[in-house]
Formats: structure tokens, C-alpha cells, sequence
């Protein structure tokens, strides 16, 4: 497993957890609005930028371990792809490698599974 992106992947793991606490918050609030606020998961430990999302894209992300919601211009470029650009925020997947192994891993749903 490549160091690098094991270290993005489990930065990105991260935050991710930080947005599944987050998330039982949100589920109050996008009763009303359908949206939901979360940190940026991309693989930069110091970026605390937030983003908004419909409560149901982020559970389409959610789906796949390997997937992440980031702002614009954050993607690893040499680890993941962008795979959906929206207004504020786009989707990365990590590729086959330390990456997507360590957000499998670390997924706190518990899914090891890809789509």
C-alpha cells in the first residue's frame, strides 16, 4: 500500500467521521430544509472548510466507501477522480490502492464493499 495515499485516505476517513456525527444534528435541521452542512473530506488534515449537500446526495455518496464529498479544487489528483461536479461541492472516488483500502477500512458504517 503506498504511504501517500493511505495517509490521504485515512485523513479523508476522518473527516468522514466528523460528518456521521454531524449528521444526527443534520437529520433535525433538513427536515425543514432537505440540506445538510458538513466539513470538507478532502485529504488536507488542516482544511475545515464546510460545504452544503441535499441530505439525499450525501447518502448517495454514503453508498460507496470509497466515494467523498469535497469543495471544488480539493481532489487528489494522483489518488481519486472527480465523478459528479455540483454547485459548491464535488464527488471524488479514490482508485484502486492505499487510498481506497484505507476509506474501506474506516468506513464507520462498517461497508467494505465498492458499488
Amino acid at each position: 500500500m503506498d504511504e501517500r495515499g493511505q495517509r490521504i485516505g485515512i485523513n479523508e476517513a476522518l473527516f468522514r467521521q466528523v460528518n456521521e456525527r454531524l449528521e444526527d444534528l443534520n437529520e433535525v435541521f433538513s427536515t425543514f430544509t432537505g440540506t445538510m452542512s458538513v466539513v470538507c473530506e478532502c485529504g488536507e488534515l488542516e482544511c475545515v472548510e464546510h460545504l452544503t449537500i441535499a441530505a439525499q446526495e450525501y447518502e448517495w455518496v454514503r453508498n460507496d466507501p470509497t466515494q467523498f464529498v469535497i469543495v471544488p479544487g480539493h481532489e487528489e489528483p494522483d489518488v481519486e477522480d472527480v465523478v459528479e461536479r455540483n454547485r459548491g461541492y464535488d464527488v471524488v472516488r479514490k482508485r484502486v490502492g492505499g487510498a481506497a483500502e484505507a476509506a474501506r477500512q474506516l468506513d464507520p458504517r462498517g461497508r467494505q464493499g465498492e458499488r
